[in-house]
């Protein structure tokens, strides 16, 4: 479990700021249509969240279950 609890700890949050940040350059670049926009804007809000979300849960995984070698 604890090794589970690092690698989601490294990986988990990193995907999800990749993908915040990939829809947070859509959000902005789109001019033409609002409504795309908008839907752009929610996802960023989301990924935003899951990335905090991660970090919380992975982290306390982590401090449950420390790696001891």
């Amino acid at each position: 479990m604890e090794y589970f609890a690092m690698i989601g700890l490294l990986f988990a949050p990193v995907i999800c700021l990749l993908c915040t940040g990939w829809f947070f350059v859509r959000w902005k670049n789109e001019h033409e249509n609002e409504a795309l926009a908008q839907k752009n804007r929610k996802i960023c809000r989301a990924f935003l969240i899951a990335t905090v979300v991660s970090l919380v849960v992975f982290g306390g995984l982590h401090l449950m279950f420390p790696i001891t070698l």
